[in-house]
């Protein structure tokens, strides 16, 4: 895989990743509320909503800042915050499907977001790992920096949610 097409698909591959989220997750929340109901789990999911429209206006913003940080990556080409930046996109999108496969193993059961994490984000995921790799754009710096970074995207990504 080239690495323009690598900074490219990250955006499309977190897009068709969340569209299943947003079409699937309230109603499933619905069906399933037994599973959630006195659990930690269940104010933050009460806070979310998952309401398709807003929370499809999350990921639409979502997807656009990934777009950016892709655009300022594919520029740089090179090691530093640009990168370290894409690199805690793609680190956050494996880390999702990892969670998202856990759920369902947990739950014995389908569970939004794993169809497209097993088909589609972790296939990418592993790739840009390894051209990134290859084309030596992860350094000890990346390592270290890449996941706080990512730690705080996804913050304000679900305050974000929260706030809607």
């Amino acid at each position: 895989m080239t690495l323009r097409t690598l900074f490219w698909l990250g955006p499309l591959v977190f897009l068709v990743h969340d569209l299943e989220e947003v079409f699937l997750a309230r109603p499933w929340v619905e069906r399933n509320r037994f599973l959630i109901a006195g659990t930690p789990f269940e104010p933050i999911v009460d806070a979310m909503g998952y309401e398709p429209v807003k929370f499809g206006l999350v990921v639409a913003l979502a997807t656009i800042v990934y777009g950016v940080i892709s655009y300022f990556a594919a520029r740089a080409c090179q090691p530093g915050l640009r990168m370290n930046l894409f690199v805690a996109t793609v680190l956050t999108l494996f880390v999702n499907a990892i969670t998202h496969v856990g759920q369902a193993l947990l739950l014995r059961m389908y569970t939004p977001g794993v169809v497209t994490a097993v088909l589609v984000v972790l296939p990418y995921t592993l790739v840009a790992f390894r051209t990134l790799r290859a084309h030596r754009l992860l350094t000890a710096t990346t390592w270290k920096t890449s996941p706080l970074l990512g730690i705080g995207m996804l913050a304000a990504l679900f305050g974000l949610m929260i706030a809607l």
